[in-house]
């Protein structure tokens, strides 16, 4: 321990202090306290006894050379001898004894025994005549550092001694002393030494609030050690459970996409197969009905990336109509279902295209219209869309731009109603109006709380307007751009299977069974011709004797997975030179998992289900340039003719 340093307390995993710590501490303290004494008694204290001595014999010398010569050298160096041989022996006493010897007190002793050296050079330079009698006020000075009683005892000791020197000057050695100016002296050094032992009360005061402070300041130190400790492992394992909450997820997400991909891609392909109306009815039904539950797996994933900060918006041009139409066409059936009226008006004075995230938009409408129809089992749901000048916007709203504008939605049913005192909280986490509810109408009760989020993303606003019984009126306003440019263009046709323009050999890497049938029914419709592969390692075979345009491949895979063979087939690529597309195909729909792909060598990312529009899409936009060129060259030599 070194500097009047102190050291880091201890502290459990949990972030406490050990119970014991306080006790080690303490018994520390009393542990440095003697080898701070020990360091004060047995160096500092004889390296300044040294001084002032090695400065008295400069004394002894201007003495001896100006006011009483002849100068005798062998008369002086005996003097200095005999301080020097003092010095060094209380040194190596204090040195080999000051720990052993209890209890005498050498220091104690050495100070005591300081003021014979100093009544000696009194009466070496002059005796009773001495300039040097004050000398016995500096010893006094020497015990500032110590308490007021020891300093006034030292004063009288000084007085004693100098007393005891002037009489046997006077009875002893028969020298005329004149007492009045001796007593002058005597009192001149007990009041100086009065003096300094008054004055030590206020600098020992300041010690002692001195040593409190420190004491104080330690403990507070050990506390925000304790506490800084603390918050590092409620860090860790905070972003521990994050980092675990993120896998979880991720799993989940890949484990429950996987058979969705197969239950949704076989309804796909069985509606294409020419059923009856009853067997398209029930293909209808288990498809709606697993798009609500592939809807719950992506309120989970959005709820967990609004938590996290990474949901975005990408503003694209929309018509507004054409969105709200296919939002209900959607949820028709299901309003249907309960013979409810679903109605929607539009004012004229909405624009017909305006630039904005039509997906989120969609997402928030999907989910009010749909909690309307839940929640409602006679009467209607109606919605209604205008321009509105909302200054009441959300904190987070973006800044307003020229050509933007507000629009409101109203979202209004006539079903159970809500309480006022829960009108605030259902656009919170987990919650939902009624506890009883969530056995009747189901839900994660995530939904509005992810709204309220994508809402305030698009620089608007929600609230609600309910009575019980008499029905709910959900409001929320959004911020768009108009847009001029787009215009004339029509809502794009219904998906139909229809071949590709150029076929193209791909090869599929997926262990499921199911999802490869599904993923060949889908891409043969389009006339390509499929391989299939297990795993990572009969890709590798399988390349090693065929060459193929793109490959799907899934990221998890027995023996060899997708991020692997992937690796495997870059690295070949570096003496081969021929690039091959590398598709990821997975359940992990997390948007760090897309970026995991990418980073991996991967040119393209799909998540499961698949959806037969969007994998004709990703893997088209890999057909061979030179395909591209001559499918794009047809027409022009058409026309010419």
């Amino acid at each position: 321990m070194r500097g009047g340093g102190h050291r880091r307390p201890p502290l459990q995993p949990d972030g406490r202090l050990y119970p014991h710590f306080f006790m080690e501490e303490r018994t520390e303290i009393q542990r440095r306290r003697p080898a701070d004494n020990y360091r004060l008694n047995v160096v500092q204290i004889p390296m300044l006894r040294a001084l002032g001595l090695g400065i008295l014999c400069v004394y002894v010398l201007l003495y001896d050379l100006l006011i009483a010569p002849p100068f005798s050298l062998y008369g002086y160096l005996t003097f200095v001898a005999i301080f020097a041989t003092y010095c060094l022996a209380s040194w190596l006493i204090l040195r080999k004894g000051y720990k052993k010897v209890r209890p005498v007190d050498f220091s104690l002793v050495f100070l005591v025994v300081d003021l014979s050296l100093w009544l000696l050079v009194v009466y070496r330079t002059g005796g009773e005549k001495s300039l040097l009698f004050f000398v016995g006020v500096v010893l006094v000075s020497h015990q500032a550092y110590t308490t007021f009683k020891r300093i006034l005892i030292f004063g009288h000791l000084a007085l004693a001694s100098y007393l005891s020197f002037v009489l046997y000057l006077a009875m002893i050695e028969g020298r005329p002393i004149d007492w009045g100016i001796e007593v002058l002296k005597m009192a001149y050094i007990y009041g100086a030494n009065l003096y300094l032992a008054f004055t030590s009360r206020p600098a020992t005061a300041l010690r002692r609030r001195s040593a409190e402070i420190t004491r104080e300041a330690r403990r507070l130190n050990w506390q925000l050690v304790k506490k800084s400790k603390q918050l590092e492992v409620a860090k860790r394992k905070a972003e521990a459970a994050n980092r675990a909450k993120s896998e979880f997820l991720a799993n989940m997400s890949h484990e429950i996409r996987t058979p969705m991909n197969a239950i949704l891609g076989m309804a796909e392909l069985a509606m294409t197969s020419d059923p009856t109306f009853e067997q398209k009815r029930y293909l209808a039904t288990m498809k709606a009905s697993a798009d609500v539950l592939l809807q719950l797996i992506d309120d989970v994933l959005d709820f967990s990336k609004i938590e996290a900060g990474k949901l975005d918006v990408h503003p694209i041009a929309f018509r507004v109509r054409d969105t709200l139409n296919d939002t209900l066409e959607v949820l028709a059936a299901r309003a249907g279902q309960k013979d409810l009226e679903l109605a929607c008006q539009v004012s004229n004075v909405v624009p017909d295209f305006v630039i904005g995230d039509a997906t989120r938009l969609r997402q928030v409408l999907m989910n009010l219209v749909g909690n309307a129809i839940k929640f409602t089992d006679k009467g209607e749901v109606f919605i209604r869309v205008d321009t509105t000048e909302d200054d009441r916007a959300s904190t987070t709203a973006l800044p307003e731009e020229e050509g933007s504008l507000a629009l409101h939605f109203v979202v209004t049913d006539t079903g159970i109603g809500i309480p006022k005192e829960k009108q605030q909280i259902i656009f919170e986490s987990f919650v939902q109006a009624d506890g009883s509810m969530t056995r009747r109408y189901g839900g994660t009760g995530l939904g509005l709380a992810i709204c309220s989020q994508l809402v305030k993303l698009m620089g608007g606003r929600i609230w609600v307007e309910s009575q019980v019984g008499l029905g709910s009126s959900f409001h929320f306003t959004v911020r768009l751009l108009t847009d001029q440019g787009t215009t004339g263009e029509q809502k794009p046709a219904e998906p139909v299977f229809r071949k590709a323009l150029h076929p193209l050999r791909v090869l599929l890497a997926e262990d499921n069974e199911i999802n490869q049938q599904v993923a060949v029914e889908f891409l043969q419709l389009r006339g390509h011709q499929v391989r299939v592969a297990n795993n990572g390692k009969d890709v590798l075979q399988t390349l090693a004797s065929e060459r193929f345009d793109v490959i799907l491949m899934d990221v998890q895979m027995p023996q060899m997975d997708g991020f692997q063979a992937t690796a495997a087939i870059r690295e070949k690529e570096k003496t081969t030179g021929i690039h091959v597309p590398i598709i990821a195909m997975t359940g992990y729909a997390m948007k760090a998992d897309r970026q995991r792909s990418l980073d991996a060598g991967m040119d393209g990312y799909i998540c499961k289900p698949i959806r037969s529009q969007e994998l004709y899409e990703i893997v088209e936009s890999f057909t061979p340039a030179d395909t591209k060129a001559n499918n794009d060259l047809a027409p022009l030599l058409l026309d010419n003719e």
